[in-house]
């Protein structure tokens, strides 16, 4: 979810403002938002065994509006849980119409998803309004949220998993406190920090540290019981360094880049 608002845009709109805007997207029932699909894959057969759904905004007057500019719109305003609310109906509409048993859809929830206890009645809200079978889903929690508020996270995820979903902690190795994480939260799957796999395809010194150091952390994931997927795939090279590195399962735009996907 990287990058800014055009320049033109961002000179022209506080995020108070953009937020207001967002508001009105969301009381209109979402217009302008969307859902993209990004490909999960078998590290070992680069087939798709889930999808990430990305949040995407196409606002009429300032064009598509950079993920983390939306979610810091929504912050501003106080919109946060209900732009995860958004997400969460949307994504499980769309994962309800798929074949029972095929790939998983994995959904983010925000830092004030998590760290205001929303998330769990949003994700019960959410099962009863589409019918979604909760197996094949995915809830990702950001490791800055639930490092934050460590206890608050483990009855999050209780509760979640008590719904019968998946949880995976996103961005995994990009706080202090991770490995306390996996030991008090039994997450199903560890999503590596993009820092973690960056440079992974080098020759020199530090290359090999990035390697050894990714090695470890799914050594660890696995001995704990979790799946590790690799995010920000992006060369041939890497993909080997992180197959070589037994990682489970690879997104990236080596893979297929953010789409209109259907299982």
């Amino acid at each position: 979810m990287d990058g800014i608002l055009p320049q033109a845009a961002s000179q022209r709109v506080a995020a108070e403002d953009l937020g207001a805007r967002l508001a009105d997207a969301l009381a209109a029932g979402g217009a302008g938002l969307r859902l993209d699909l990004q490909p999960i894959c078998a590290a070992a057969t680069l087939d798709p065994v889930g999808y990430e759904a990305l949040l995407r905004w196409d606002h009429p007057e300032f064009g598509p509006i950079p993920p983390r500019e939306t979610l810091a719109a929504a912050e501003a305003v106080g919109r946060g849980v209900a732009l995860d609310a958004w997400v969460l109906v949307h994504g499980f509409r769309l994962r309800a119409g798929w074949p029972r048993g095929g790939p998983y859809l994995a959904l983010n929830v925000s830092m004030a998803g998590v760290l205001t206890g929303h998330a769990a009645p949003m994700v019960r809200a959410a099962i009863e309004a589409t019918g979604v079978d909760p197996r094949g889903l995915s809830l990702e929690l950001p490791e800055a949220a639930v490092t934050q508020d460590l206890a608050g996270a483990c009855r999050l995820a209780a509760a979640l998993r008590g719904l019968g979903l998946s949880l995976a902690i996103d961005d995994f190795g990009g706080a202090h406190g991770s490995a306390r994480v996996l030991r008090d939260i039994p997450f199903a799957a560890v999503k590596l920090d993009p820092a973690l796999t960056a440079g992974l395809d080098g020759t020199d010194p530090g290359a090999e540290r990035s390697r050894a150091l990714v090695g470890a952390v799914v050594d660890m994931a696995h001995a704990l019981g979790a799946i590790t997927v690799a995010e920000a795939v992006e060369t041939a090279d890497q993909m080997r360094a992180l197959r070589d590195a037994r990682v489970d399962a690879l997104q990236g735009w080596l893979l297929g880049r953010p789409g209109a996907f259907r299982p």
